[in-house]
């Protein structure tokens, strides 16, 4: 079964009567027809979720208050990957009310995730969705706190990236300044990769938040050699030395040979190398 698979027909129907049950005039079978046509299968996983959002977006209430009360009534009931059709929603259809939007992702991000979905209101209304993400990044929910580095990581993958963090970071080093103490390894994992994505950009500036909170905090630690590996696997000489490494070491290895006993590798056969230090 592939990924794309999760956006099953019984998936469909769950969903169908599940809004159903909050909005009776839903029609269940109309909804999973609209959505199952013939080039259904042919269809990736994120594009099966945008065929999901105009379904539901041509049944449900014209409002989009109303739609998205009904959403945070149906989002404790679908967990995991395939529920981000209803985040979706308010990105797509909720861009012109953020107060309610911003509500309605608080809820929803904490079943599913909200990464994808907050994107498209930073790029609108960046200062008050980023003053937004501070906001969450002290909320008493880890799934909310996530949801303030994940969803301004400049390089989210699957996501749209967002050029202003790509260009000046400050936003978001806010957040993550705020978070890097966070006690939940889910907010942790995504402090870190949000540092790694920055790193890409603005190597000094990741250095120096590195250089800058370094041997505070086990999980701090662990926070910023994950946040670093690229930089690291570069080589540069500022990470390899905050890292507990000389970077003069390599001078006293005298004597190395690498011999390969053949010039060419074939995938999925064996090759022999000696080596002498």
């Amino acid at each position: 079964m592939g990924l794309k698979d999760l956006y099953s027909p019984q998936f469909l129907t769950n969903l169908g009567t599940q809004l159903h049950q909050v909005a009776p005039t839903f029609d269940v079978t109309r909804f999973c027809q609209a959505c199952l046509t013939e080039v259904w299968s042919d269809l990736k996983l994120m594009e099966r979720r945008d065929v999901i959002t105009t379904q539901m977006h041509a049944q449900l209430p014209a409002s989009f208050s109303q739609a998205a009360a009904i959403l945070r009534q149906v989002g404790p009931n679908f967990i995991g990957l395939a529920a981000v059709c209803l985040p979706n929603y308010v990105a797509v259809y909720g861009l012109d009310h953020w107060q309610v939007a911003m509500t309605t992702l608080a809820v929803l991000t904490k079943y599913s995730s909200a990464e994808f979905a907050i994107r498209p209101f930073l790029k609108r209304y960046p200062i008050a969705t980023a003053q937004q993400m501070q906001a969450w990044a002290q909320s008493a929910d880890a799934d909310v706190r996530r949801l303030a580095s994940e969803g301004m990581r400049p390089r989210l993958p699957w996501g749209t990236r967002l050029p202003q963090y790509m260009a000046d970071p400050t936003p978001v080093l806010a957040v993550l300044h705020q978070l890097f103490f966070d006690k939940s390894d889910y907010v942790q994992k995504s402090v870190a990769n949000n540092l790694n994505d920055i790193s890409k950009d603005h190597p000094g500036v990741v250095i120096a938040f590195a250089q800058q909170y370094w041997s505070q905090a086990k999980s701090g630690d662990w926070i910023l050699r994950r946040g670093l590996r690229t930089l690291f696997k570069q080589g540069n000489p500022a990470v390899l030395a905050l890292l507990g490494y000389d970077i003069t070491a390599a001078e006293k290895v005298t004597g190395v040979t690498l011999q390969p006993e053949s010039d060419v590798a074939v995938i999925g056969g064996l090759t022999t190398v000696a080596y002498t230090v």
